[in-house]
């Protein structure tokens, strides 16, 4: 650990228990991997209500500084935004008690973790010398996300998407400009936010990826045939909303062709689809399970029928880190390394007819899908596993925190 070093981490979710792919990879890749280089003091605001063995759980790795405020104080800071034209993402998190405390965290520490643009605000008015201790998360790009699937959504929700999409677009070209560190999970995402962008500094852009807890099961599966899987969390609307579709206009069409074939989704908040869907045959909800592993293991194959968003979806890696051929959307493609009938199965126009006709494909060509999974495995093991993850953004830190003493330039 780095003498005297201090690393301030700086988030708006609490990051223990990691149950989500966002999480897991801020405490098994960023907190863990930090702690290695120096002393860690936590920065928290948000809505949500960590238990106390949580709390005391992540106070091993650092002290703690909690703001947990009820979700209405984030609705009228997001307010602000109707008058001053900024993004509600950013108005929504921005608390002046919190700034005056991020100010000094920052100015007596060796370097910075923020995650993502929604604590944007906080890092406008630092010092160039402060400004250059900071590491911005983009994570992934939440204009890409809003610009190109607003329609996705539902009608009432649309128009504010939009004009929240163009709003952050250029806020994230913004603090591009402004900063000088950052980091996306995706070459698409980092591309994107950095098109058009008219930098005003020398910067650092560094690509992360995403990765996936560790999976052991049994080697030798037998397949079953009749069996495809998906999992994820319902609650989550770039989700519901793709197996939503793939419910409604998809799955009537693939039960008459396949009619011994059945569909298990596996996550939390599947009540509403349940209910909605109730009537539809072969299709499994098994809500959220502690072991569901062994289910997508000797599936024919694991669907990912999400159809908003351009980033790297944990699940998929999970899934591709089991071996498991995975048979997804067209923005698979958009993911650097992803090659169709080479180590993914991509659907690239969403329509029954296509759907079908891959799945025909899976089902007559087994040999060819045991080794896409090979070679899918190999290749989320080789580029997303937590430990690849985890240093790199050691690599990133240790940089920062070797150009500590150029700081005050």
């Amino acid at each position: 650990m780095g003498e005297n070093k201090k690393i301030i981490i700086f988030l708006h979710k609490f990051p223990y228990p990691p149950r989500d792919s966002t999480k897991l990879r801020i405490f098994e890749c960023v907190i863990k991997g930090l702690k290695e280089l120096a002393e860690l003091e936590f920065l928290i605001v948000t809505w949500e209500n960590p238990s106390k063995e949580d709390i005391n759980y992540l106070k091993q790795f650092g002290k703690i500084n909690l703001f947990t405020y009820p979700k209405f104080k984030f609705v009228l800071n997001a307010l602000r935004a109707f008058f001053n034209f900024r993004p509600f993402q950013t108005e929504m998190f921005y608390f002046k008690k919190i700034d005056e405390l991020f100010k000094s965290l920052v100015n007596s520490a060796s370097a910075v973790y923020v995650h993502t643009i929604r604590l944007g605000k906080y890092i406008e008015n630092l010092s160039e010398k402060d400004k250059k201790k900071v590491l911005l998360d983009f994570n992934d790009s939440i204009a890409y996300h809003y610009l190109n699937f607003w329609k996705y959504y539902p009608l009432f929700l649309r128009l504010f998407l939009l004009i929240e999409g163009f709003k952050i677009r250029d806020y994230e070209k913004g603090l591009a400009s402004l900063l000088y560190n950052f980091s996306a999970v995706s070459d698409f995402d980092k591309e994107f936010i950095l098109e058009n962008c008219n930098l005003q500094n020398y910067v650092n852009f560094y690509v992360t990826g995403v990765n996936f807890k560790p999976i052991n099961i049994a080697k030798e599966t037998i397949i079953d045939e009749n069996i495809i899987t998906f999992m994820g969390n319902l609650k989550y609307y770039p989700n519901y909303e793709g197996i939503n579709y793939f419910l409604k206009n998809i799955w009537p069409e693939i039960n008459k062709a396949f009619p011994d074939l059945k569909f298990y989704i596996i996550g939390q908040g599947e009540e509403k689809l349940k209910n909605k869907f109730k009537n539809l045959k072969n299709v499994i909800f098994t809500g959220f399970l502690e072991n569901p592993y062994e289910i997508i293991q000797k599936s024919l194959c694991f669907i990912s029928p999400v159809r908003i968003g351009a980033g790297i979806q944990g699940k998929v890696i999970e899934a591709m880190s089991l071996g498991k051929l995975v048979l997804g959307c067209s923005d698979l493609k958009n993911i650097e390394g992803f090659e169709n009938y080479k180590n993914v199965l991509i659907c690239e126009s969403n329509t029954k007819d296509e759907w079908i006709k891959l799945i025909k494909w899976v089902k007559e060509n087994q040999n060819e899908v045991k080794e896409i999974g090979e070679r899918a495995k190999k290749f989320v093991n080789d580029n997303f596993s937590s430990e690849k993850v985890r240093e790199r953004y050691k690599d990133i830190f240790r940089n920062l925190l070797k150009n500590e003493k150029n700081f005050n330039s």
